[in-house]
């Protein structure tokens, strides 16, 4: 499957690949254990260092990786003239959670305290990003850790007891990831029921949500997920954090992703983006 998906986002972004005409740069982060975690630098050539952004790409914590959104994460550096770092933080279901959230959160916090080792300055902005499951990390590590400056969320899920309409609405193989394709993704990256009670985890049973950074909420109109992002920014609008949402319309869940098919779409989301990171 991760091989297949790698093949996919290579045929479907051809036309796209190899345009990002900044600094691509390889890197390995030393967390826990002396465990690497692999992470690629992307500077575009007219680089304003007053912002970074550390990106998980999604996958339901089991497939894709830093190729499979390395098409998007470059457009989006050059659009917003920022650093952006892609995190491949180990996947399940051989490393089943906390795993691979430790390692986003462990990757962050070296980010953050060493940041002129990553191209930024020392007042630079740090944000995290995401898409579906990564959406998650970046959420979760914003709950863990408390000075980053923004979140970006994309098409995210934030609940894993299917409560919400969008659920059922969407509930086909046409839209890619029914509930039991859903279920399959958490059994994968869980290592029991009990798992899914964590608010490290399951975030909308967190106790608290202040002091959380301003957020981007990118939603997909015909996904499962929709209502996921539209009830945590809800809880983020009463608890006083700053937010906004951008719903695309007519577009399923794996599109951002995918420029090179839904290219109107991904430039909704990139145009969304850069106006939320010129305002912060």
């Amino acid at each position: 499957m991760r091989d297949r998906a790698e093949a996919l986002h290579k045929k479907i972004n051809e036309k796209l690949i190899g345009k990002f005409k900044g600094k691509e740069e390889e890197k390995n982060v030393k967390i826990n254990n002396n465990i690497e975690i692999p992470i690629t630098i992307y500077t575009p050539v007219d680089v304003n260092k007053d912002k970074l952004v550390i990106f998980f790409h999604g996958g339901g914590w089991t497939v894709n990786s830093r190729k499979t959104h390395q098409t998007i994460v470059n457009m989006l550096a050059d659009a917003t003239k920022s650093i952006w770092i892609s995190v491949e933080y180990r996947l399940s279901p051989e490393h089943k959670f906390p795993i691979w959230l430790d390692d986003g959160c462990e990757v962050t916090r070296q980010i953050l305290a060493n940041k002129t080792a990553y191209g930024a300055d020392e007042n630079t902005k740090i944000g995290v990003a995401g898409d579906s499951g990564g959406g998650l990390i970046a959420a979760s590590i914003c709950h863990t850790i408390k000075n980053l400056d923004f979140q970006i969320l994309i098409t995210s899920q934030f609940d894993f007891f299917h409560k919400f309409p969008s659920r059922q609405e969407f509930n086909r193989p046409l839209f890619v990831i029914p509930m039991d394709v859903l279920d399959w993704f958490s059994s994968n990256a869980l290592r029991n029921e009990d798992d899914k009670n964590d608010p490290r985890f399951s975030i909308l049973l967190n106790k608290s949500f202040n002091s959380l950074p301003t957020c981007l909420f990118i939603v997909a109109e015909l996904d499962p997920l929709r209502d996921d992002s539209y009830k945590y920014q809800e809880i983020l609008e009463k608890a006083g954090v700053k937010t906004k949402l951008v719903l695309i319309k007519g577009v399923i869940h794996p599109f951002f992703s995918n420029p090179g098919i839904f290219v109107k779409s991904c430039q909704q989301v990139i145009d969304a983006v850069q106006e939320f990171m010129k305002n912060l």
